[in-house]
């Protein structure tokens, strides 16, 4: 069994190799802390589970996913992040890998469970996120039936403090567009200010804080966010290459 690790927290990654080859006596093939250097070597080493992290230095962990589902049908992918937010949660959900294991809670014996179950063909995910699930599902103003998939992506980089200027750059359209867009976002969240909006973004996960980067003074002072800057994204120790 070849077994690829990206995640970017070395003492994670540490205990990932430590449980898959002295426990569950795999082989691992690859440890990688960035998703756009794991992509071409997971292409050439074809593992058979994939251990990734959510929340890369580089690119949204679950962008890997996609590119290892689509180009690599034979890998099995397990998502393990402490993310517990519920657009996070429904990606998951909704990406189409194999399992989940919230990073939050769960001790070794769960996670090995997890390692073995998924590489055999099944699929693990923790609680946090069959609850998140139920809640969506029973809420009818539920972020996701309100919001199309192209509205919250559009919410994602508001949340950014991106102008629509960046924003229409980024996605290929006009200015026009995405201020068309933004003003229906706020109408049908009932948000009347960009301000608040970016707040949303960033309290319901649509923004990842690490993601945040004002170029409005206001904003960086934390002015516009109910006076509080939003907090800076923890620390991460990195492997040395």
């Amino acid at each position: 069994m070849k077994i690829a690790i990206v995640e970017d927290h070395s003492l994670i990654a540490d205990l990932l190799v430590a449980l898959c080859t002295r426990e569950l006596k795999y082989d691992v093939v690859l440890i990688e802390t960035h998703g756009l250097r794991a992509l071409p070597k997971l292409r050439e080493l074809k593992p058979d589970l994939l251990l990734l992290d959510l929340s890369l230095p580089d690119i949204d962990g679950l962008e890997v996913a996609k590119h290892v589902l689509n180009d690599l049908p034979q890998t099995r992918v397990l998502v393990l992040s402490s993310l517990r937010d519920p657009v996070a949660l429904l990606r998951v959900r909704e990406s189409g890998v194999h399992g989940f294991v919230d990073k939050r809670d769960q001790n070794r014996e769960v996670l090995a469970d997890a390692i073995r179950l998924v590489s055999r063909g099944h699929s693990f995910f923790t609680q946090v996120v069959n609850d998140a699930a139920a809640t969506i599902r029973k809420d009818a103003h539920a972020f996701n039936r309100i919001l199309s998939e192209y509205e919250q992506r559009v919410l994602s980089l508001i949340g950014e403090a991106l102008s629509d200027g960046e924003i229409a750059t980024l996605l290929g359209v006009s200015a026009s567009t995405i201020q068309s867009r933004r003003r229906d976002i706020m109408s049908k969240l009932d948000i009347h200010t960009t301000p608040k909006l970016i707040r949303f973004a960033i309290m319901n996960g649509f923004t990842r804080t690490e993601n945040f980067r004002p170029n409005d003074p206001d904003i960086a002072s934390g002015a516009t966010l109910g006076g509080k800057a939003p907090p800076p994204a923890p620390a991460k120790p990195r492997h040395r290459d």
